[in-house]
């Protein structure tokens, strides 16, 4: 079992980590966007100044799928993304509403790429709404799966307001 985390520090898995954020960045916005990303999409949003945008988005991609070791394919044009058999996507699970079996469920209002976020103002704007969006549906699924433990459990009470 592979699982990809995008929520807190990016990760997959017991890959090695990748450096650079924009590998990260990219697969963030083809895994949270609803449907394939258009590869002028994606180097609008994170190549705006590159020479040859098109070369920049074929070597990130590149990096995108070695930072995940392979548990994902990415890809095509538009941009598609698939897990592979046995791969799990933090993501996926808290937009999907699922409750996490691989991961800890109290995670899933992490940032999307804590402190890996590619300084383009064009690309922080996306990830600003995606986090917002995305926090949104972490508390509701942290709220729906908690709810039946909090109440017997002292630390999960909320405290008498004054």
């Amino acid at each position: 079992m592979t699982v990809v985390r995008l929520l807190g520090p990016p990760r997959a898995g017991g890959v090695d980590p990748v450096r650079g954020r924009k590998p990260w960045a990219l697969l963030a916005l083809v895994l949270c966007s609803s449907g394939p990303v258009p590869r002028c999409r994606a180097v609008g949003l994170l190549f705006p100044d590159a020479g040859d945008p098109g070369a920049a988005l074929r070597w990130t991609l590149s990096r995108a799928r070695r930072a995940t070791g392979g548990a994902v394919r990415l890809g095509g044009d538009p941009l598609r993304v698939e897990p592979v058999a046995g791969t799990v996507v933090d993501v996926f699970d808290v937009l999907a509403g699922r409750r996490p079996r691989f991961w800890p469920l109290g995670e899933a209002t992490l940032p999307l790429l804590e402190g890996r976020e590619p300084d383009v103002p064009e690309f922080a704007a996306w990830l600003h709404g995606r986090r917002r969006d995305l926090a949104r549906s972490g508390r509701l699924l942290q709220q729906t799966y908690c709810s039946s433990t909090s109440s017997a459990s002292p630390a999960g009470r909320n405290p008498a307001r004054r």
